[in-house]
């Protein structure tokens, strides 16, 4: 049975570090959480070649391959991709978040989560209000 606490748990994981990440160094790149069949959670990164940078949209392409291949395994109970954004806020404002896509074994209503962020010129990074949308038969 899904519980709120293991969706809160990726959730909690994910966003640390993605804030983290935002304010050591200006940037984010794809990761991952996974949840395994014993509820244990375990932060998950794509190791990159540094003489050949993929491209975000690459590298979430790879996490969700092995994420997919473990969890249709069986060995995974839930896992989450974190990735950067550029979402609408309303009719004249947008803004760079990311979003935290959690897959659970036992719900296909968990909604996708948004945390807007921006980076001042001074390198300050500041967080907006996160909110969630109701997943769509397209995300």
């Amino acid at each position: 049975m899904i519980t709120n606490t293991e969706v809160q748990e990726l959730l909690s994981h994910c966003q640390g570090y993605a804030a983290d990440l935002l304010m050591e160094t200006g940037e984010l790149f794809p990761f991952g959480a996974s949840m395994d069949a014993a509820g244990r959670s375990s932060h998950r990164e794509y190791e990159i070649d540094l003489k050949k940078i993929p491209s975000n949209g690459e590298i979430i392409e790879k996490l969700l391959a092995v994420f997919e291949e473990e969890f249709n395994a069986g060995e995974l109970k839930a896992y989450a991709l974190v990735y950067e954004v550029r979402i609408k806020l309303d009719e004249n404002t947008t803004t760079d978040a990311f979003a935290i896509d959690i897959k659970h074994r036992e719900s296909e209503e968990i909604p996708v989560f948004y945390y807007p962020f921006t980076i001042e010129e001074n390198e300050n990074v500041v967080f907006g209000e996160n909110f969630a949308v109701k997943r769509s038969a397209t995300n």
